[in-house]
């Protein structure tokens, strides 16, 4: 008797078959509830194309720049001339307050072009020197009308009471006529 209990398997009821049939459809519903709650959580395309702005700094003159906003800062680019490249590319590092060569703050490929967030990093306050017109200070870059901090061309501090260097955003050549943001 031993033996044919150990043979005998029992066959799948209509019970095990409606609990596997329940559990089934209530994963099918919890992925279709879940789906667009969880789609929904991903950025839209107008909120994508903000975060990756596309800049045409083919208008830029020599010793001028172009100021856009991008999430929320002023983005100023600026188109350096022979003059002041030459007279910021031997500086010292160790000479400035915020030591910064060149190289770190200019992109290899197009170093006429300096990209800096165009506030005072010791005052939220937006600089002058955009237009050749405007205030630029004893060094040819930028000014902070609220503490009189100044900024050589290359975003680098100078003077005032400011002592960290104009922060450089997040940006890509796309080619010798636009940069791309973000």
């Amino acid at each position: 008797m031993a033996e044919s209990a150990a043979s005998h398997t029992t066959a799948p009821t209509r019970r095990d078959f409606l609990t596997l049939l329940t559990a089934a459809t209530g994963a099918v519903a919890a992925g279709a509830i879940l789906w667009p709650v969880i789609d929904a959580l991903n950025p839209d395309a107008a909120s994508e194309d903000a975060a990756r702005l596309i800049v045409n700094v083919a208008d830029i003159a020599e010793g001028t720049a172009k100021t856009v906003q991008w999430a929320g800062l002023p983005i100023t680019i600026r188109k350096l001339t022979t003059a002041e490249t030459q007279a910021n590319e031997f500086v010292v590092p160790e000479s400035l307050p915020d030591p910064a060569g060149y190289t770190s703050r200019v992109n290899a490929g197009y170093p006429a072009f300096v990209v800096v967030v165009g506030l005072n990093t010791a005052t939220p306050c937006t600089l002058e020197g955009d237009a050749a017109s405007d205030p630029r200070g004893d060094f040819g870059g930028w000014v902070c009308p609220c503490d009189g901090s100044e900024y050589d061309p290359l975003g680098r501090v100078r003077k005032g009471p400011a002592t960290k260097n104009l922060a450089i955003p997040r940006y890509s050549f796309l080619d010798a006529a636009q940069i791309k943001l973000g």
